[in-house]
């Protein structure tokens, strides 16, 4: 039973502050039957005694919360599909920052110390790396803006998930081929043979795994050649820069600060794509026809990170504010990358 005390006959579902508050999203999830009550103590709706069995209170509540039906009506905890949880509670709040972290364990069905006055960036980021450690779902870190003292790969705030990314970058229909670079790229023994020998090694990376504060991050490495700073706009005191990697088209970013590259040490930077294993197909070994529509949609542009090389063997993401859109040359440029486990702090 849920008291709106500020939806009044003529208020809708989504203009309550219900909606808003950080503990209210498993209280919403988790019971099967739901009744909501107005300022007055009468039935939002009447005619029901399950307001989640009521197709047009469900879909406002779709609106209100940004959560499809299905998880609404049917709900079970737990860390797949990480982003679309961390996206349901990037608008919600809490009283004590710390919150926004510690409300979230049971929707992951995660357990983890509750430690109040801790910040609210170590919390979140004790969260993320316990979702990536049991899920190995790297799409949690394809996300743009302030990153977290905790790690540089995770957001100081749930504010970055509220976007809603396309499907996953081997999905959807490829982009335009003409015919001989089709032929030449996909059907020759040399392609699918080389495709053969990544996918091997992207089965053999275990998945992510976060300890001792450091990420152990599956990837393809495209190691970066050049770096050209093309202007520097005094307005916004932003510095464009140019990256040309392996196996990649040239790449715009533009940045607060200078990237520093120089010949001497060619790998002060480099361009990664996290990889996760749902993104293998087992038939690719033995199947000629699975194994071109696997390199196909592998060379399809994705959001790629940039990470600047540390002491140590160990990297740091850098260029957080900015989406980084990676396109592969059509010439078998994905196979250009370096199947690797980076160790990010």
């Amino acid at each position: 039973m849920v008291h709106l005390s500020d939806v009044s006959d003529t208020d809708t579902l989504s203009s309550s502050v219900w909606f808003k508050r950080g503990w209210t999203l498993q209280e919403l999830l988790a019971p099967n039957n739901i009744l909501f009550f107005k300022q007055d103590w009468s039935f939002y709706e009447d005619g029901t005694s399950n307001h989640k069995a009521n197709n047009t209170i469900v879909r406002e509540l779709e609106q209100a919360t940004g959560i499809e039906s299905r998880h609404l009506t049917h709900f079970h905890p737990g860390v797949d599909d990480a982003r679309s949880r961390l996206r349901w509670a990037s608008t919600r709040c809490t009283t004590r920052p710390e919150d926004i972290a510690y409300s979230l364990l049971g929707i992951f069905n995660l357990h983890i110390p509750v430690l109040y006055g801790e910040s609210a960036e170590t919390a979140l980021g004790r969260l993320l790396a316990e979702v990536i450690t049991k899920s190995g779902d790297t799409s949690i870190l394809d996300w743009i803006g302030q990153p977290s003292s905790f790690h540089s790969c995770f957001p100081a705030t749930l504010k970055p998930y509220q976007i809603v990314l396309p499907s996953r970058p081997l999905s959807g229909d490829p982009r335009p081929w003409t015919f001989t670079q089709y032929m030449w790229d996909f059907f020759s023994p040399t392609s699918l043979h080389a495709a053969r020998r990544m996918h091997r090694a992207l089965s053999d990376l275990p998945r992510a795994q976060f300890a001792n504060f450091r990420l152990v991050l599956p990837c393809i490495v495209h190691q970066i050649q050049t770096i050209t700073l093309i202007r520097v706009d005094a307005g916004s005191v932003t510095h464009v820069h140019q990256i040309q990697a392996v196996g990649l088209e040239p790449i715009e970013i533009a940045l607060s600060k200078e990237l520093r590259n120089t010949p001497r040490i060619r790998t002060t930077y480099v361009l990664i794509r996290p990889w996760h294993s749902d993104l293998l197909d087992p038939a690719v070994e033995t199947d000629d026809a699975s194994a071109r529509r696997w390199l196909t949609r592998l060379e399809q542009p994705f959001r790629a990170l940039l990470l600047m090389a540390l002491p140590h063997n160990e990297y740091r993401r850098v260029a957080s504010f900015c989406n980084i859109t990676a396109r592969p040359t059509h010439s078998g440029g994905i196979l250009k990358g370096e199947v690797s486990l980076l160790t990010i702090v």
